[in-house]
């Protein structure tokens, strides 16, 4: 009889909704406190579930008394525990040596330079590591944790001056450093699974990184009978035949597109893309990257993606936390907008933490990539300027208009 055990992380997941065959027999430990939880097995919201062992334990001494089939996770940061438990309890799934290659960046780098390139890279034991490598290197340096997400605590070292003032900070046993690549990044997200596979490609907005300098973010999905969609499509498929992957897996790619037409690896994820990824790809294929994940990995039924292209596809950007109270317009004056939406739970005064801090989101929707970035450019614009113009403490307390109409 099946019997899972899940490891969650997203605030708004429905399990009930996304599994109901088996929502009686699914015991689930979440980071937030979900909205849907009727009707499970188990549930328990943990405070910093993804970084305290308590899940781990309990799904342990739960395994004692009668054993979970399936060990699931959405998140990248229990990816290896949950391989870890997987193997103990001799469960199919992801290995602990596949996690640990999707997690760790330096030995990410390692297997897939065997089929990709990849930038120059080291892992840094001690500050003389990164002094040598920036000696080696002719342009700027990115200094990042190994297995930290998100774009948090990445330092671009351009010269003498920032190498300095990175020397003045307390050192970390955990970096690494790697050449800075010019060019426009690019991110494939997929879920592939025996008799099952789905991938689309679009463009950032603009730098992660530049959350850190006040740059707001977002992406611009590509048509999948766009050229460079199906280049990037051959590249996942070639830095995966590096890796030892799963029967079912989702998978987040980032590929640097350099003026020079190279596409050259920046990291893969075995996961879900975060931020509006999955709301991007529900809009424009019907395909729900979360549920179709979890369905394949507990051997559920999911229907085949789309055959036929699009008729239209969709841009987001999500507007940077101001520091300031600011209040936001309840909606946006263009038919185009798909989905507008304020997060509640940032306080008034916040600052950008990592690249998925957002004061507001919008979604629009267009027939190419040009389109949606012109829309999407024109919506950040206009949302702006509301912020500049009414700078007071009101703001909206929840979410607002989705499928939002003028």
């Amino acid at each position: 009889m099946t019997r899972v055990a899940v490891i969650s992380y997203g605030p708004t997941l429905d399990y009930a909704s996304m599994l109901p065959e088996i929502t009686d027999r699914l015991h689930v430990f979440s980071h937030h406190a979900l909205p849907h939880t009727e009707g499970l097995a188990y549930f328990e919201h943990v405070q910093d579930c993804e970084s305290v062992p308590y899940a781990e334990l309990m799904i342990r001494r739960m395994a004692q008394d009668q054993p979970f089939t399936h060990v699931v996770t959405g998140n990248e940061y229990d990816l290896e525990r949950a391989a870890r438990l997987r193997e103990d309890f001799g469960i199919p799934g992801q290995s602990s040596a596949s996690a640990l290659s999707f997690r760790d960046k330096v030995v990410m780098k390692e297997v897939a330079s065997r089929t990709v390139p990849t930038p120059r890279f080291a892992r840094l034991e001690s500050f003389v590591d990164l002094m040598d490598f920036q000696a080696r290197c002719d342009g700027p340096v990115v200094v990042k944790p190994v297995k930290q997400g998100g774009s948090r605590d990445i330092t671009v070292l351009r010269g003498e001056a920032d190498l300095l003032a990175f020397s003045r900070r307390p050192w970390r046993d955990d970096l690494m450093a790697e050449e800075f690549v010019e060019g426009t990044m690019y991110h494939v997200d997929a879920v592939i699974a025996d008799g099952y596979r789905f991938v689309a490609s679009s463009r950032y907005l603009r730098s992660c990184l530049g959350v850190f300098s006040g740059r707001n973010t977002g992406s611009l999905q590509l048509r999948p009978e766009d050229k460079l969609a199906r280049r990037l499509e051959e590249f996942l498929d070639r830095v995966l035949e590096a890796f030892d992957t799963a029967d079912v897996s989702a998978y987040h790619l980032e590929v640097f597109h350099t003026p020079a037409d190279e596409l050259v690896l920046c990291e893969i994820a075995s996961r879900v893309g975060g931020d509006r990824i999955p709301a991007l790809t529900k809009a424009t294929y019907g395909v729900d990257l979360h549920g179709t994940l979890l369905r394949r990995a507990c051997g559920l039924p999911v229907p085949q993606p789309p055959a036929s292209p699009p008729t239209e596809v969709h841009g987001s950007v999500s507007i940077l936390p101001q520091g300031r109270p600011v209040r936001l317009p309840d909606r946006l004056p263009f038919p185009w907008v798909h989905q507008y939406e304020v997060n509640p739970d940032l306080a008034p005064d916040a600052l950008p933490q990592h690249s998925a801090s957002h004061l507001c989101f919008v979604i629009v929707r267009g027939a190419d990539t040009e389109e949606i970035e012109q829309r999407v450019l024109q919506a950040e614009a206009w949302l702006m300027e509301q912020l500049r113009e009414r700078p007071d403490s009101a703001r909206p307390t929840g979410p607002v208009e989705k499928g939002n109409q003028p």
